[in-house]
């Protein structure tokens, strides 16, 4: 019975020391925090715990409590809330966030500056719910090194799961580091300085890009105007608009005097059709930029972007005579600049970017006589025969004088054509279809396909199919809707034009399956039901030959009357 009891006793002992208060608790516990993160819809995600580590509102938290979450805030001892306003960095790998918080005057905690030795008494902490503290008495039995500067510590226990992600301290009450992880029967610990690694930067590790991108609540920019324009470049291809406007309007409060983020803040103010906002940000990017001749070609361009990719809503203030302007201001500035191999390149570019806007307002004349200046003065270039070619079309010249620049662009190329050919090959191809030479048309586009190793589109069998059609070409037509077909199974039009050639050729079996599969997709398809009901009637079944005939004219179709009265006529 002694034997039980003072067993008993032991155990009690363990365990009061192993959750025995540090003097330093009550002190340091102002500056851990209860986390919550939530999902898209609003929905609690985890909860966790953070503390802070800066005077900004900087805090640190286990990644494992962000990932996937879109909002996220933090409860401090006395039950204030507050929100998490960024994220200023993130570790896939160590599983570590570094995030900001909304708050001002929150408690900073102490940070060690050096290694902990072994057989270091430390303590864990973390707020219970009713915002007491709640601790564990632990030491440390091993270190070991993350890149030559951290330390990454073992405890001599496994502590209780939801631990995890709790600030770990000295005997001082100075902060060390985040219980990481549980292994073996033992718990580790990362060193709190490793929060230094914990950067948005332009060009992120990968374990940094995982981490960053599975966290949808705002990222921080990187520290340097320069490293953070980078940054905003590479994401303005994946953010959306507002995601990306918030960006830059951070950038701009930063750096108020770098024209720059003016310029960037326009291009989703136009998507958003926010115009007079877009064009103030414009004038105010050239009261600032340096290079002046540069600058109104950025506006030019801009302006040039949104004619072309977003012509409706129309804004007023621009079109193209006033993008002209602005190109015809850049060439006046770049005349004086010194730099002979300067002042070319910028000539150049701005008259190719006057020569498109003379094109989009429909004025061929005008362009051509921009790129052939332009093709001469660079001693013949593909890609200025190329635009000659199209300038040409525009204006309604004849399909050889139309075709010739292409021929010259290839002919500069020589032979083997290369891979960046091809789009002067597919060209010529379709300007061939247009004018009805239909097998010169059929060569160039298998000269495409092999100058791309047949990695072509669905779309591309479907239009080469339609003009080995024209050219009788019946099976390679047939082949190239099957290949088109087999790669976009769910495209109607496909299999449309599948009924239509094997009707043509008496396949009346596989005609009769194309229309039936072109119909499972889109029932109100009208020259379907007249297909199937003439190749119906060719197989004997009169019945639903009619059927389909007579829904073709109940849905409008005059050929589909006209049939029937032949075919039931005779």
């Amino acid at each position: 019975m002694k034997k039980v009891l003072l067993l008993i006793c032991v155990l009690c002992f363990a365990t009061s020391a192993s959750f025995a208060q540090p003097k330093f608790a009550s002190k340091v516990g102002k500056g851990i925090v209860s986390l919550n993160t939530y999902d898209r819809q609003g929905n609690l995600l985890r909860q966790g715990i953070a503390f802070y580590v800066g005077e900004k509102g900087e805090a640190i938290a286990d990644y494992r409590f962000f990932k996937n979450a879109y909002q996220a805030s933090v409860i401090d001892f006395s039950g204030k809330q507050a929100d998490v306003n960024l994220i200023l960095g993130a570790d896939d790998s160590y599983s570590l966030v570094r995030f900001q918080i909304s708050t001002k005057g929150n408690t900073v905690l102490p940070i060690v500056s050096s290694i902990q030795p072994m057989k270091s008494t430390v303590f864990v902490l973390k707020l219970t719910g009713n915002g007491t503290m709640e601790s564990i008495q632990a030491t440390v039995v091993d270190t070991a090194m993350i890149q030559g500067k951290y330390a990454y510590y073992t405890l001599d226990q496994q502590v209780d799961e939801s631990f995890v992600g709790a600030p770990v301290f000295n005997a001082s009450g100075a902060l060390l580091g985040i219980l990481h992880a549980q292994i073996a029967g033992k718990s580790h610990v990362l060193d709190i300085r490793f929060r230094e690694e914990l950067k948005v930067t332009a060009f992120s590790n990968s374990s940094a890009t995982v981490a960053l991108n599975n966290i949808y609540i705002p990222k921080a920019l990187p520290d340097t105007p320069e490293e953070a324009l980078v940054y905003l470049y590479a994401k303005s291809r994946s953010a959306g608009n507002e995601e990306y406007m918030d960006m830059v309007n951070r950038f701009i409060i930063a750096y108020p005097n770098n024209a720059e983020g003016y310029l960037r803040r326009a291009t989703p103010l136009i998507d958003l059709t926010r115009f007079d906002e877009a064009d103030r940000d414009m004038q105010h990017y050239l009261s600032l930029v340096g290079d002046k001749a540069t600058g109104n070609y950025n506006v030019a361009s801009l302006i040039f972007d949104k004619l072309r990719l977003q012509p409706e809503p129309a804004y007023e203030k621009w079109n193209e005579d006033v993008a002209i302007q602005y190109v015809e201001k850049a060439l006046t500035l770049n005349a004086s600049i010194s730099d002979e191999s300067e002042r070319k390149t910028t000539e150049t570019k701005c008259q190719i970017l006057k020569a498109q806007l003379l094109m989009n307002k429909k004025d061929y004349d005008g362009a051509l006589a921009i790129y052939e200046i332009l093709n001469s003065r660079s001693g013949g270039a593909p890609s200025y025969l190329y635009a000659i070619s199209v300038a040409r079309e525009g204006r309604g010249d004849s399909i050889s004088s139309v075709i010739e620049p292409i021929d010259s662009a290839l002919a500069m190329f020589g032979n083997p054509l290369p891979n960046e050919a091809s789009s002067y090959v597919i060209r010529r191809g379709q300007l061939y279809a247009n004018a009805e030479k239909y097998r010169e048309a059929v060569q160039d586009y298998n000269q495409y396909a092999y100058l791309m190793s047949n990695q072509v589109s669905p779309v591309f069998y479907y239009e080469r199919s339609q003009i080995e059609l024209n050219a009788r070409m019946y099976q390679p037509a047939l082949e190239d809707l099957d290949q088109a077909i087999l790669m976009a199974p769910d495209e109607p039009l496909y299999h449309v034009a599948r009924a239509t050639l094997t009707v043509r050729v008496s396949l009346y079996d596989e005609c009769i399956t194309s229309c039936q599969n072109a119909l499972r997709l889109n029932p109100n398809i009208i020259d379907v039901y007249r297909i199937l009901g003439y190749a119906q009637f060719q197989k004997g079944d009169k019945n639903a030959a009619r059927l389909n005939l007579q829904k073709a004219i109940d849905m409008g179709d005059e050929t589909a009357s006209k049939v029937m009265d032949t075919l039931f006529a005779k």
